[in-house]
Parts: structure tokens; sequence; C-alpha cells
């Protein structure tokens, strides 16, 4: 272990701020959950430093001292695969795009928190009267797709490309289409987590 890693209680820290998901906004996958074994846990979350460790690491800051380098205001809990891109490409992902990421993914997991429940069945029933053929087709897509829970809203016609880590609801009348998902959102049952131009919600 290097001196400057993080002891074990700033990496749960890291990983309990942000409910256990990625910060990357554009990931927010789970990092935790059962094996097999009912006795054990399976994590696949990474308590990776903003400034590198040591020296030759990535985003490096040869001013801060250590006890800040393995603090948790330099940390931010990643999955796997975006912990290896983020210090794989150090010009794409500088100091202050890592520290917008975590600030965003703990403002999600704080709101996520003061939420109570779901949406009382006189608002779901209104829901269906107001936009029967959108939930439908959310419905199929979870059926088709259960683990997948982001969908994105363009509007009709635009040349658009996606990773296959969200669904896509597209309109000729975008307004009209994203005026709908805001009536989702405000009774809980969607979120908005838009990072760039698209916009970008979670179930």
């Amino acid at each position: 272990m290097r001196d400057d890693d993080f002891p074990m209680p700033v990496k749960e820290l890291l990983a309990k701020r942000v409910a256990q998901r990625c910060s990357n906004p554009g990931c927010g996958h789970p990092t935790s959950g059962p094996q097999a074994d009912p006795s054990k846990a399976v994590n696949v979350g990474v308590a990776s430093h903003i400034t590198a460790a040591s020296p030759c690491g990535p985003r490096y800051d040869p001013t801060m001292a250590p006890a800040h380098r393995r603090s948790a205001d330099n940390g931010i809990w990643l999955c796997q695969t975006c912990a290896k891109l983020v210090d794989n490409d150090e010009l794409r992902y500088p100091v202050m795009k890592v520290r917008e990421w975590r600030a965003h993914a703990e403002a999600m997991a704080a709101r996520d928190l003061a939420r109570r429940g779901g949406a009382p069945p006189e608002k779901f029933a209104r829901l269906e009267r107001l936009m029967p053929e959108l939930l439908a087709e959310m419905r199929d897509d979870l059926k088709s797709s259960p683990f997948m829970r982001e969908f994105v809203v363009y509007k009709k016609g635009l040349s658009f490309w996606n990773d296959g880590t969200a669904y896509e609801y597209t309109s000729a009348d975008e307004p009209t289409l994203l005026s709908k998902i805001q009536i989702m959102e405000n009774v809980g049952l969607v979120r908005d987590i838009t990072n760039k131009n698209v916009k970008r919600y979670r179930l």
C-alpha cells in the first residue's frame, strides 16, 4: 500500500456519499450487490484519486499535502470501467471535470434520499390518462431490457448515436414529449441526469 492510498474509512465514505453508484453521470451504475453466496456481496466500485497518489499518476499535484491527497476531498467513487477510463485519458478528464462529476453524483444521491415513496395511485391514474402511449412504450421497453434504467429524449429525425446504455424516445414535437417527462419527474418516477445536450433521465 502506498502512503497516499485511501484508508478504508475514506473508501467507504466515498461509496456511501453517492449511494454506491458510479459517479460518472453518463454511467451511474450500481457498484455493489449480492453474491450467489448469501453471506457475501460483490463490489465493482473503486475509490479513485482525483489527483494521483503518486508522482507518475494522472492529474498529480505536487503541491498537495499527503494528508489531503489521501482524504475524501481528493476522491471520487467510480465503477472499475470508468475509473480506468478517467485515469487513462488525463487530458479529457481534468481535475475540474472529475470534481464536477462527484458534486453531481452527491447532489443526485441527496435528492433521492430526500424522496419518500413513489407516486400515489391517483397520480398514476392521472399519468395513464395524460400519456398512455408513452407509458405503454416504456413498459414494453422494460419488459425487453429489465436491467436498463436510463433513457434519452430527442427530436424525431435528429441524427443521433446512442451507446446502448439507454432507451431512446423521440417525437417530432419534442417540447410536448419533454413536458410529459417533466410531469413524470414531478411525481418522482424519473429524474433528470442530463450531462450534455441530449436530455437523459433515470427511471
